[in-house]
């Protein structure tokens, strides 16, 4: 270890180390020694220099980080030790204190339960005697009634029972003359419902008569009107039928002179188409002997080639003429 890192474990007192000015010491110590390299990078025995050196100072860091740790590790099981020691001592003192207390103790808990038992007994009498006051309607706090001597309370307790006697008998009284009241009230209730119920009676007989002469003055009237309704039909449909046959005649009458209106019509214009007809006639005669006349036309004779085919041209066109001065004159 001396030899890959800048520190000697041998050397080192490990509780100088590990203080301030310990540690300041031996970092600077190994600073130094890591900078007194001067390294040679051209050179390869220059740069294993470098490295070797730089090794070193990893391993000094662990070397002290490892001190560091067994000296701790030795500092909690010294630690763990005494806390055993505090305990025991602790446990041990205490059950010591509770064995020299307990008669103490013991005396104390009898005093208590004394105390607690008379606390009750004293509880179970003051709710003795608020029952006793509630009994007559008489309600008092707890901690008043317990204020009270037991002569005052004997005194309280007989005046609440004589006026909760006369309060009874008070109750009792308008009690009788409360259901004397009502039985009255019962009473004229009945008679009340009685008279009620003979005018709903009369109401309903009075009801039934203007209903009886409601239905027959509706009956009479649904009758009147039928009648009614049925002379306005059969007259309405006298109407109606004289309306159809008045219409059917003009409509007839109309149909007729329409139809004589047109045949006079057709035959004027038929008479009139005769008259432009043979108006025409001389014209249409002319006109077909015209064509007529186009096609008896000689046509010369030709040798030249061109020549030829105009004539054959002309000779079509005025055919193609002589048609149309046909079909024209005919649909003159």
């Amino acid at each position: 270890m001396a030899e890959t890192a800048l520190i000697t474990v041998e050397k080192l007192d490990i509780a100088v180390v590990f203080s301030d000015d310990g540690m300041d010491k031996i970092l600077k110590e190994v600073e130094a020694k890591a900078l007194s390299l001067v390294p040679d990078l051209e050179t390869e025995s220059g740069r294993k220099d470098i490295s070797s050196m730089a090794h070193k100072v990893a391993r000094s860091k662990t070397l002290l980080d490892d001190l560091g740790k067994d000296l701790v590790s030795d500092w909690k099981q010294k630690a763990k030790r005494i806390d055993g020691y505090r305990k025991t001592a602790r446990d041990f003192l205490d059950e010591l204190k509770d064995r020299v207390r307990k008669p103490l103790s013991d005396w104390e808990a009898i005093e208590a339960e004394k105390k607690a038992e008379e606390g009750r007994r004293e509880k179970e009498k003051i709710e003795k005697r608020i029952a006793d006051l509630a009994e007559f309607n008489v309600h008092m706090p707890f901690f008043d009634v317990a204020a009270m001597a037991d002569d005052v309370f004997d005194i309280t307790l007989v005046n609440a029972r004589l006026a909760y006697a006369d309060e009874q008998k008070r109750l009792a009284d308008e009690e009788a003359a409360r259901k004397a009241e009502s039985n009255r009230l019962e009473i004229v209730r009945k008679e009340q419902e009685t008279m009620a119920e003979n005018l709903r009676k009369a109401q309903r007989e009075i009801e039934e008569a203007n209903a009886k002469i409601e239905a027959e003055k509706k009956a009479f009237e649904d009758e009147k009107k039928a009648e009614q309704d049925r002379k306005d039909r059969e007259a309405f449909e006298k109407q109606t039928a004289e309306n159809a046959r008045i219409k059917a005649e003009k409509d007839a009458k109309e149909k007729a002179e329409r139809e004589t209106a047109a045949k006079i019509e057709a035959e004027k214009r038929t008479k009139a188409e005769a008259e432009r007809q043979e108006a025409l006639k001389p014209d249409k005669d002319r006109l077909v002997n015209y064509g007529k006349a186009l096609m008896d036309v000689p046509r010369p004779a030709l040798k030249d080639k061109n020549a030829k085919e105009i004539l054959e041209y002309a000779t079509g066109a005025v055919y193609q003429i002589l048609k149309t001065i046909a079909k024209k004159a005919k649909e003159l």
